[in-house]
């Protein structure tokens, strides 16, 4: 599939000096460049490479009651073993019971708890992000806990067996949620042969049963998974407190530098999960709660290049409209909808994109999805012969720019989760790190054009 755009890679040399931590001396280089940061944001940054190639973030605000750090990983459900599928999902549960520093099982769970602290972490196709919050005061020992997570875990053989519970109890949980069914079965109904088919959350079947099926030890194979991807190299940290940045930094740097660089582990993969064999097809499936979801799905090339161009924001803000001529107030005046919605399913997806239409329809609306599917791309042939609008580009640009000026502030943990999180598209230049996914760039007339041209009745499925 062609791309987008043709990019390169951003420039993460220019710009970095070499400097030292204050007390520990130890090495790291520095982003001197200006960090572009909404006009009302009092908070200040710092932008550090460790030896390493562990990039980090701190964030100096004197106004937090609370401080927070996230490391996200660039691997997820995407690099889950065929035989062992959710092993990324169970590693992340694992990685929190001990470590040769801190032995003790819970140790780092019970310091977060006596000092008005809380952890967790999440495994996304593409990504694991664990994150905790906790007093301030408190935070340079809790970095130290943490930061040992990804130097000396334990996977204390002792805490297999009720993790794997955990786990097959989180995948109970999600049966009765619709949310999580139509995520499954969209994965499920994917191009086999690509990753996203897995089966991202395991449970004891895919993971225990698996294992003793193979004559292999869980155990192992889990220690095998963390050793191969696990690496520095693939590691986006931020940590947010109100200690000064020299503080932040001389503990991210004396904490976080010996966390082990084994190169760029991140997955790859051919193809895309959304082929010619899965384009055109019309999917029915039952949902858990009364709701009629008519939900189209597109086949897109990477997406994370075009973070400045943002031509599905272009798209996205016509598809949701509900003014006068938009294809909600059709849908509304014949009674056949009561929301729509255009959106990426996940713009940091490697390799591949997918754009979603969904709409909430009526019983009625369901009995006519053939009519509602020819106002949709009867709308979209409009856009595409009509062509871009500069003014309506430029006017999105303005509004979301007053957005990122006066949002409101951001809770610290999911400050830190949210940075940490989008620090692995590798296009994004440094001193876009805090405004990449708000604000507009350059118009391109080209690249909307190109989107549209996907946005086609011959590169969709549909789930109804």
């Amino acid at each position: 599939m062609d791309s987008l755009k043709n990019c390169k890679p951003a420039d993460w040399e220019t710009g970095f000096e070499s400097k030292q931590s204050a007390e520990s001396l130890m090495p790291y280089k520095e982003y001197t460049g200006l960090i572009e940061k909404s006009d009302n944001d009092q908070r200040q940054y710092r932008l550090i490479r460790l030896p390493n190639n562990l990039v980090a973030l701190c964030v100096q605000d004197t106004e937090a009651k609370e401080a927070a750090a996230s490391l996200s990983v660039n691997v997820g459900s995407n690099a889950n073993p065929a035989e062992f599928q959710g092993l990324a999902h169970f590693l992340e549960h694992m990685l929190f019971l001990g470590t040769e520093k801190y032995p003790k099982e819970g140790e780092f769970d019970e310091y977060l708890a006596n000092n008005s602290g809380r952890s967790n972490a999440y495994t996304s196709f593409t990504e694991t992000n664990y994150y905790f919050s906790i007093f301030n005061g408190a935070l340079k020992n809790a970095l130290d806990r943490f930061a040992q997570f990804f130097i000396s875990p334990l996977f204390n053989a002792d805490c297999v067996d009720r993790e794997l519970k955990a786990v097959d109890s989180e995948y109970k949980g999600t049966l009765q949620a619709d949310n999580w069914r139509t995520f499954q079965l969209t994965a499920r109904t994917s191009d086999p042969a690509h990753p996203y088919s897995g089966f991202s959350v395991g449970n004891t079947e895919t993971l225990k049963g698996a294992a003793e099926k193979l004559g292999l030890d869980l155990r192992e194979e889990l220690i095998k998974f963390y050793q191969k991807y696990y690496s520095a190299d693939i590691m986006r940290l931020t940590v947010v407190g109100n200690h000064s940045l020299d503080v932040l930094t001389e503990w991210v740097a004396s904490k976080f530098s010996g966390i082990a660089s084994k190169g760029n582990t991140k997955p790859t993969f051919e193809g895309h999960p959304i082929g010619k064999a899965q384009l055109g097809k019309l999917i029915h499936y039952k949902t858990v709660c009364e709701k009629y979801t008519l939900g189209l799905q597109f086949s897109l090339p990477e997406l994370k290049s075009i973070y400045r161009e943002k031509p599905l924001t272009y798209l996205s803000t016509l598809l949701d409209s509900t003014e006068e001529g938009s294809i909600f107030s059709v849908l509304r005046k014949n009674g056949w909808a009561t929301a729509i919605n255009g959106s990426p399913s996940n713009m940091y997806n490697e390799g591949f994109g997918i754009y979603e239409i969904d709409i909430d329809a009526t019983p009625e609306g369901l009995d006519n999805y053939e009519a509602i599917l020819s106002i949709v791309f009867g709308y979209l042939k409009m856009l595409a012969e009509s062509g871009p609008q500069e003014w309506f580009y430029q006017e999105l640009s303005l509004i979301n720019k007053a957005k990122f000026d006066f949002k409101d502030k951001e809770n610290a943990e999911g400050y830190a989760t949210s940075l940490s999180k989008s620090g692995h598209n590798q296009y994004v230049a440094p001193q876009h790190i805090l405004s990449h996914s708000s604000l507009l760039g350059d118009y391109d007339a080209g690249v909307i054009s190109k989107c549209l041209q996907y946005l086609n009745p011959s590169n969709y499925r549909l789930f109804i």
